[in-house]
């Protein structure tokens, strides 16, 4: 016998083409949360495009981390004549097709207030009166009671569902469920129609996570971000070579009681994880669960088996994650982010240098300010000395064309291989000579010059070279640091991390 819950996912059933001869000329199309990118329906919209009768042109397709690549949209119209993509974070084939046609629009996402800052004029009550035409997103099967579960890409979800006039889900069966957390379900009243996704045709693409290996330089500065590190602490990682260096650090380091509030899920958490390291025993949040956000399933059957239906795990929507008032409640925060380039004011650039998009804030700015004002928290943003052209990532001011992802007044500890520093609380003449001392030995020379030439330390008077992490009273150690907290008010300073209560002000 056919429930009536039953009936409705029936009636709503449709095929990607039948999608696409619903769209129109002129529509807008939000491609799918990060983790959650559209394939077939996508795909079937492409087809269409083109100048002759029956055609579609000026679509306008609207990118949130978009991994999956989609070939056919740069085979089918590589010049963006019949549709535009907006981008907010690029990988290598948006950045491409960019730096080739000169084509796909480009803004930062994530920044200081969230992504409702990004969409609130898409928002309304009323369906027919959102911003959006259409919000394609891959999800879970549905279950018995007819919701399907937004699984790697609940991140961005319940914002995107109160923006669009008309849903499409594309039901992926290896898809894993991820347990929650919120808004990580919708139920089939909230939606339009779905559609059935062949998994073996539309594979994500897959990256052998296991046999990455950092390089030398990478494993420097991994060991160095370690020298900041307790048990007890929680952890946030980005994307890229560098925090997988880290977590091959913390698991050679033997830290216990780890805990995890990130934006993305990786392989290397979920070593950290599996390896017993993390207990998140004693997060002042979500106690005994790794929360996280969105995932990108390099390895399908991996991922699948680590995150579905695991209690372990909580999946939570990206304005909890990133929110600044949960990011200040967690004690022992560290945030753990690459970052492309930092002056000598210590401003630093992550997703737009020298007029080039290289990706995006994401959750750098959110991480890297607000971990570091919780309890014992701290911001790290990482990078090698040079990038791979040679050339210096400390310069003495962002060049033009750049974008200041973090202020100089809120940076706080500065990476590379030859150390790390603490910016939080330092002069100018100071911040200058302490990110200097941490550039490539043949770049500071060059960067002492610029900076005395332009004020950045002074022309006679010296400057000692700062000491280390701990190196006496005028320069705390992370340690003696670890009860601080940045308030508004008083500054609470003990408590008894064994019972989890305060011990005095």
């Amino acid at each position: 016998m056919t429930t009536p819950v039953q009936q409705k996912i029936r009636d709503k059933k449709r095929t990607p083409e039948q999608i696409a001869d619903m769209v129109q000329s002129g529509d807008w199309i939000n491609h799918g949360s990060t983790g959650g990118d559209s394939t077939v329906c996508t795909e079937a919209v492409a087809r269409r495009l083109g100048p002759g009768s029956g055609q579609l042109r000026n679509i306008e397709f609207w990118m949130y981390a978009m991994f999956y690549p989609h070939p056919e949209l740069q085979q089918i119209d590589p010049n963006q004549e019949y549709h535009t993509i907006h981008e907010f974070f690029f990988f290598p084939w948006n950045r491409k097709a960019r730096d080739t046609h000169n084509v796909t629009d480009w803004a930062q996402w994530g920044w200081a207030y969230g992504m409702h800052a990004h969409h609130y004029r898409f928002a309304r009550s009323e369906k027919e009166k959102r911003g959006m035409d259409w919000w394609f997103n891959a999800v879970t099967p549905p279950d018995e009671h007819g919701y399907f579960n937004m699984s790697y890409g609940t991140n961005n979800s319940n914002i995107f569902r109160q923006t669009a006039r008309k849903i499409v889900f594309e039901v992926r069966p290896d898809y894993p469920w991820a347990e929650g957390g919120r808004y990580n379900t919708i139920h089939i009243d909230d939606i339009d129609y779905w559609v059935e996704v062949d998994c073996e045709r539309y594979r994500w693409p897959q990256v052998n996570e296991r046999a990455i290996r950092p390089s030398p330089v990478e494993q420097q500065i991994a060991k160095n971000v370690m020298q900041i590190m307790r048990n007890r602490d929680v952890i946030q990682l980005g994307i890229g070579s560098l925090p997988s260096a880290c977590v091959a650090a913390l698991a050679d380091s033997g830290f216990r009681d780890l805990g995890i509030h990130t934006e993305m899920l990786n392989f290397g958490l979920m070593r950290l994880i599996e390896s017993g390291q993390v207990t998140n025993a004693y997060k002042t949040l979500d106690r005994g669960r790794s929360v996280w956000t969105f995932a990108f399933p390099v390895d399908v059957k991996r991922y699948y088996e680590t995150i579905h239906r695991n209690q372990a795990l909580a999946a939570y929507d990206i304005d909890y994650t990133n929110n600044l008032n949960v990011l200040t409640r967690i004690d022992n925060m560290i945030s753990i982010n690459n970052c492309v380039a930092v002056d000598l004011l210590g401003q630093i650039s992550t997703g737009f240098y020298e007029k080039r998009p290289i990706s995006s804030s994401g959750g750098f700015f959110q991480f890297h300010v607000f971990a570091a004002q919780s309890r014992g928290g701290r911001g790290v943003a990482a990078m090698t000395s040079r990038s791979k052209h040679g050339t210096s990532r400390i310069v003495p001011f962002l060049p033009e064309g750049s974008t200041v992802d973090v202020p100089a007044q809120f940076a706080n500890y500065i990476c590379t291989e030859f150390g790390m520093v603490n910016l939080r609380g330092l002069s100018g003449y100071e911040r200058a000579s302490a990110i200097i001392s941490i550039a490539h030995p043949d770049d500071r020379e060059w960067l002492e010059r610029e900076a005395r030439e332009n004020g950045l330390l002074p022309p006679k008077f010296p400057v000692s070279m700062l000491p280390a992490e701990g190196g006496g009273r005028r320069y705390p150690s992370c340690e003696e640091r670890r009860n601080y907290k940045v308030s508004m008010g008083s500054t609470v300073w003990g408590y008894d991390w064994d019972q989890g209560y305060q011990t005095g002000k």
